[in-house]
């Protein structure tokens, strides 16, 4: 049986099913993470519940132990890892960093970096992988808890059932996502730069977002940018040029010709906090050196946009 990683809202599972403890550890936009002295890959701090602690306790100690640093914690649910018949289990914490000090001497730790997005080489990447993730989605959830989406069946159709973007979605339901490209006619798209208490803190990326109840993808397109970049668009210069679907969604790319100026741009408070424009090159540029948010769309449009949008 292949390994597979759950994620449950915190007080799904007892305290005697709690082994580990997992931090999530942040300062100015970017994570904390540690390298074993035994090993060249990276991990995110954690490691076992002792007798007598709580989930909290051992997180906080042990992102002292193998980082040195302090913060504030934030309990965003729990985990299980299921591993044929058995499945053990942890909690998931959110750390924002108020103090870093040098690694304590009896640290397993060989050094701590930060990062903006998580090395290629980590030590557990079936387990940390979807748990980054899970954290990426916690941190965009809460920024709008209380908007409410449609939820659409397989065939993208509606279901008559709506859901708070704050509470779990259920398996099998999906909404719709919309991404939203501005295109000058110098070949120069408008990119936003993403808040650091968002997901993906203070990377770059394309406007976009969740289609809110009632909206159609081109109506949420164009709300998407007149919210997050303050851009008012011509609904008749726009084309979905690609759609998709996610295990729990479906994305609508849009294409705008519009002529951009970064003094018309209006940032967005807790959700965007700069605004540049980018040729292909210099978007795919931002994707190699890890400071575009990792969208898969990007590597479908990779082709689509070299092809027909040269520097």
């Amino acid at each position: 049986m292949p390994m597979k990683v759950h994620t449950y809202p915190e007080g799904l599972l007892s305290r005697e099913q709690l082994v580990f403890s997992v931090i999530f550890a942040r300062k100015d936009g970017k994570w904390l993470m540690c390298r074993h002295k035994d090993r060249d890959a990276w991990e995110f701090p954690g490691g076992h519940i002792e007798e007598g602690e709580t989930a909290l306790d051992c997180a906080m100690r042990e992102l002292f132990e193998e980082t040195g640093a302090q913060g504030t914690f934030t309990r965003i649910g729990d985990y299980g890892v299921e591993r044929e018949n058995s499945t053990r289990c942890g909690a998931l914490y959110l750390c924002d960093i108020n103090a870093l000090s040098p690694l304590p001497q009896y640290s397993e730790m060989a050094e701590c970096r930060f990062f903006a997005l998580p090395p290629e080489n980590l030590t557990y990447p079936l387990i940390q992988g979807p748990l980054y993730r899970h954290v990426q989605g916690y941190l965009n959830t809460i920024t709008a808890p209380d908007e409410i989406w449609d939820i659409l069946d397989e065939n993208k159709q509606p279901t008559g059932r709506t859901h708070r973007r704050g509470d779990p979605l259920k398996t099998g339901d999906r909404h719709l996502v919309v991404d939203v490209w501005m295109r000058r006619k110098d070949g120069r798209f408008l990119l936003t730069r993403r808040a650091p208490t968002k997901g993906y803190p203070l990377m770059w990326e394309t406007t976009g977002g969740s289609s809110a109840s009632g909206e159609t993808s081109l109506q949420a397109a164009l709300r998407e940018a007149e919210e997050e970049a303050g851009m008012h668009l011509d609904p008749q210069q726009g084309k979905l040029i690609y759609s998709y679907m996610r295990p729990d969604h479906f994305k609508d790319v849009w294409i705008f010709d519009h002529e951009a100026e970064l003094d018309d741009v209006v940032l967005q408070e807790g959700e965007t906090v700069d605004a540049r424009l980018a040729t292909v090159n210099e978007i795919l540029e931002l994707y190699q050196k890890n400071e575009l948010v990792p969208y898969t769309y990007l590597e479908v449009l990779r082709h689509f946009l070299t092809a027909d949008h040269q520097e």
